[in-house]
C-alpha cells in the first residue's frame, strides 16, 4: 500500500508542476491586438484632438459670456454657427456634427483612430457651473459621435485623458475616480484597460499583431500644472511610477524583433514657444527615454496646445537629449545633431476653434522593408476656414497641406525628421509656410 500512496503523491506533484508551468508559459494580461491577424491594412490612421464639445454654446451670444448668453437687443456676429474664432468659447454642437459628417463621408480607408483627449468644455463660466453630469455626458456624447462615423470593431478608436477630461481641471491623482468612469464609458472599445489604467490612467494597446503597439500615457501625471502629483524625483510619485512603467515597456518592445511602438498622450513635453510643459525632473527623464529608445518609437502624438508643431529629439551629450523645433533659428547651427534625430514629436492642431479647426490623417509604413513598420511616411492636414463657414453657414474641411510637400522628405523617421527641420531652417518660404500652418492658416 505504501508504494501506491507514493505513486499517487508523485503523480499529483507532476500534475501540479505541469499546471504551474502552463500558467507561467502563458503571458498574463497580454494585450489583445485591436486589428485581427491577417487583416488587410490601408496604411492610414486618423489623429484628432481637443474637441471641447459645448452643448450650451449659443450662436450670436455675447462672446464675453463664453458664448452662453445673449446680449439684449443685439447679436454678436463674431459668434457664428460653427464657433467664435480665436475666442475663449468652446466648440458648438454644429461644428462637432459637421466634423463627424466629414469623417464619415470622406475619411473612410483608415486602420485606426488616435484621439488625444480634451473632450468636454472648459469650466470657465462662473454663471454656468460645471457639474459631474456635464463631464459624463460630454464623454458619452463624443463616444456616440465616433461610433456614428466608424464601426469601432473594424476601425479601432484609441482615446487618452486630457487636462479637461477629469472631475477637477488639471488635477488628476492616483486612483482618480475619472479612471474607472472612463473605463466604463470606453468598454465598447475593447481596450486593454488593466489595473494600470484604473490606478493611473495609462495603458498599452497592441494594434497590429506582433508589429505595432501603442503606449498610451496619462500625461497629466507629468504636467506641471497638476498639483495632485509631485515631480519624478520622488520615487513614490505617481509620475515616477508611470515613468518606470514606460521604460519597462519600451525595454520590452525593444527586445522584440520588428515590433514598433507609438507613444500618445494629451499634453506634449514642449509648448509652442519651446518652454517645458512637464515638471522639471519628469521632463528631463522623459526626453532621455525618448532618446534612449528612439529606435523602437515610430511616432509620438499629442495635442493640447491647439497648434500644429513638429519637434525633433536630438542628442545633447552622450546620455542626455534635448529638442529642436522646426522653426527654431538655431537649427542650422546643430545640423550634426539633427542628423542624429531619435524621435519626431507630432503635435496636431485642435478641433476647438482657438485657431481654425483641424484634423489629420497619417500614412504609415506597412511593408517594413525600407523603413520599420509604423514609420510615418506622410500626412494630410485638413482644416476649416471658420470665418468662411460661418458666413456661408456651411462647413467644409479642406486640405491645408501635405507634409511631404511642406518638408520635402518622403519619410518621418528620425533621419527624415532631421532632414525636414534642416530644410525648413534653410528655406525662407518653407519657414513662412510652417508658421502659417502652425496657427492652422488662421
Amino acid at each position: 500500500m505504501g508504494w501506491i500512496q507514493s505513486f499517487t503523491c508523485i503523480t499529483t506533484c507532476i500534475l501540479l508542476l505541469q499546471q504551474q508551468l502552463m500558467v507561467e508559459a502563458v503571458p498574463m494580461n497580454e494585450p489583445r491586438s485591436l486589428i485581427e491577424r491577417g487583416s488587410s491594412l490601408h496604411g492610414k490612421f486618423l489623429h484628432i484632438t481637443d474637441i471641447h464639445l459645448d452643448p450650451k454654446y449659443l450662436e450670436g451670444a455675447d462672446i464675453d459670456s463664453y458664448c452662453h448668453r445673449m446680449k439684449k437687443h443685439k447679436k454678436d456676429k463674431q459668434v457664428g454657427k460653427y464657433g467664435a474664432l480665436g475666442s475663449r468659447c468652446d466648440s458648438p454642437t454644429a461644428l462637432i456634427q459637421a466634423t463627424f459628417d466629414f469623417l464619415k463621408k470622406e475619411v473612410k480607408d483608415i486602420d485606426f483612430i488616435l484621439y488625444t483627449g480634451d473632450t468636454v468644455r472648459h469650466d470657465r463660466d462662473d454663471d454656468l457651473p460645471f457639474s459631474k453630469n456635464d463631464i459624463l455626458n460630454g464623454h458619452k456624447s463624443v463616444m456616440k459621435y465616433f461610433r456614428s462615423a466608424y464601426d469601432i470593431k473594424s476601425t479601432p478608436y484609441i482615446p487618452t485623458i486630457g487636462n479637461n477630461d477629469g472631475f477637477n481641471h488639471n488635477d488628476v491623482g492616483k486612483n482618480d475616480k475619472i479612471f474607472s468612469t472612463l473605463k466604463s464609458i470606453w468598454k465598447p472599445l475593447d481596450l486593454n484597460l488593466t489595473s494600470t489604467f484604473t490606478a493611473g490612467g495609462y495603458y498599452v494597446q497592441d494594434v497590429v499583431p506582433n508589429k505595432l503597439s501603442i503606449i498610451n500615457l496619462n500625461s497629466m501625471y507629468f504636467f506641471e500644472k497638476n498639483d495632485e502629483v509631485s515631480d519624478c524625483g520622488s520615487s513614490s510619485s505617481a509620475a515616477a511610477i508611470q515613468m518606470k512603467w514606460l521604460e519597462k515597456n519600451l525595454k520590452q518592445y525593444q527586445k522584440k524583433k520588428n515590433h514598433q511602438v507609438y507613444i500618445m498622450g494629451h499634453v506634449p513635453p514642449i509648448d509652442d514657444d519651446g518652454s517645458a510643459l512637464y515638471k522639471s525632473e519628469c521632463y528631463s527623464q522623459y526626453l532621455t527615454l525618448l532618446g534612449k529608445y528612439g529606435s523602437v518609437i515610430s511616432g509620438h502624438f499629442t495635442g493640447h496646445t491647439n497648434n500644429d508643431n513638429l519637434n525633433a529629439v536630438i542628442p545633447k551629450s552622450s546620455k542626455k537629449f534635448t529638442f529642436m523645433a522646426a522653426d527654431d533659428g538655431d537649427a542650422r547651427a546643430v545640423k550634426s545633431s539633427l542628423i542624429q534625430t531619435q524621435v519626431g514629436l507630432f503635435n496636431a492642431p485642435s478641433v476647438i476653434p482657438v485657431n481654425n479647426p483641424g484634423l489629420r490623417v497619417y500614412r504609415y509604413e506597412t511593408e517594413g522593408k525600407d523603413y520599420p513598420f509604423g514609420t510615418i511616411r506622410d500626412w494630410d492636414q485638413y482644416y476649416v476656414d471658420l470665418e468662411k463657414a460661418n458666413k456661408q453657414r456651411k462647413l467644409k474641411y479642406e486640405l491645408e497641406y501635405k507634409a511631404s510637400q511642406l518638408y520635402k522628405v518622403d519619410s518621418f523617421d528620425g533621419a527624415g525628421i532631421g532632414r525636414a527641420i534642416t530644410y525648413v531652417s534653410n528655406n525662407k518660404q518653407a519657414r513662412k509656410l510652417y508658421k502659417k500652418y502652425a496657427g492652422v492658416s488662421t
